[in-house]
């Protein structure tokens, strides 16, 4: 019998119960995961080359106690969909799976990448086995209590007493640069961190364009869908924001106890990390506010599906099986979802444009 009539699994391929308690395949060829129902899960483990489509239907029938006949077209598409996917045995993917090691470029989600080092597991590892006996109530407590009031503290700051635009010019404004990078490097080790306590450790860390246009830094933590509580998923997605909280907390306190340089270089840090803030909490960006909205509330590629029902509506395309079977008030939501989305995208866009005239007239003005 061959793949067609009698499909079989590669056997790289790792089932494993990750999120939530979901079975997950894991394909090491391209670092990715797919989620399944638990039928299929317990389906594919016939999968061996040795039970034909025929044989499978009748197993699936037994345990629905329906005729065979009336699941076999939903059988055939679960088998083409495995094949389009490179999943069976002499079959290929439709598409080439990104690699998962060795190169440093790459694109997803119209995101270019750049990966500059794949070593924070081992720079971390020392520190994480010091967390890790600790009570996880008294950690998460600690660091989530002092970035929350941190954040408060920030926007009382920038309210009350937030500094003139043209304070925002001159060395100070280069300093705040400095120190705001560097708060982006603690910010991503901060997920990376999370992982490693977790014992999911990330990728790698790097750059990439959001949209092709945003700089922003990045740790690869796909490997997260490993995590089978929703908690350490949240914190996950959160560490990064927490731990702004602190150094927003630091330079408001400036802002608001001191005077001279040292205020006007915090007070330009705070605007910058303010608005670092807003935008990586926004649930309409694959930002970490995002990651914490799928994972508290248990979704899967969330922004995918949407952008995938609207390419497929718009082109009049079929859908794939996997959103064929989506609930049809699902689809509505993710839809939704996804026209909000676009919306936002485009109003940021011209955002950044406005901000960057902006800061191009107000130097203008600045100068003799």
């Amino acid at each position: 019998m061959d793949t067609c009539t009698a499909p079989k699994l590669r056997e790289d391929l790792e089932i494993i119960r990750g999120m939530d308690d979901h079975p997950l395949m894991f394909d090491p060829k391209g670092g990715t995961y797919h989620r399944l129902t638990k039928s299929a899960a317990a389906l594919l483990r016939q999968f061996d080359g040795a039970h034909s489509l025929d044989e499978l239907s009748a197993l699936m029938a037994e345990r629905r106690g329906v005729p065979a006949e009336g699941v076999r077209g939903e059988l055939t598409a679960f088998v083409d969909e495995l094949s389009r996917s490179g999943l069976l045995v002499g079959t290929e993917a439709e598409r080439e799976p990104k690699k998962r090691a060795g190169g440093r470029f790459g694109t997803s989600m119209l995101m270019p990448r750049f990966v500059i080092t794949r070593s924070l597991p081992t720079v971390l590892e020392p520190v994480a086995r010091l967390l890790r006996p600790v009570p996880s109530w008294l950690s998460v407590g600690v660091f989530a209590g002092g970035g929350i009031l941190g954040i408060l503290l920030g926007l009382y700051a920038v309210l009350t007493s937030a500094p003139p635009a043209k304070d925002l010019l001159g060395t100070g404004t280069l300093v705040a640069i400095a120190l705001m990078f560097l708060q982006i490097l603690v910010h991503e080790s901060a997920h990376a961190m999370v992982c490693q306590v977790l014992k999911v450790p990330v990728r790698g860390l790097g750059v990439a364009l959001l949209f092709y246009f945003m700089p922003l830094a990045y740790v690869d933590r796909t490997d997260a869908y490993r995590v089978r509580s929703r908690g350490g998923r949240v914190l996950l997605a959160v560490a990064g924001p927490l731990s702004d909280g602190w150094f927003t907390g630091a330079a408001a306190l400036l802002v608001l106890t001191t005077d001279g340089p040292v205020a006007q270089v915090a007070g330009a840090l705070l605007i910058f990390q303010m608005l670092n803030l807003v935008t990586n909490i926004n649930p309409m960006l694959p930002s970490d506010g995002y990651a914490a909205l799928e994972a508290g509330f248990g979704l899967v590629d969330a922004r995918g599906r949407a952008f995938t029902l609207l390419k497929h509506r718009l082109l009049g395309r079929p859908l794939p099986g996997f959103l064929e079977r989506m609930p049809a008030r699902s689809r509505r939501l993710h839809v939704t979802y996804g026209i909000v989305c676009c919306v936002y995208t485009v109003a940021l866009g011209f955002f950044v444009v406005q901000s960057l005239i902006w800061s191009f007239e107000l130097v203008g003005r600045s100068m003799p």
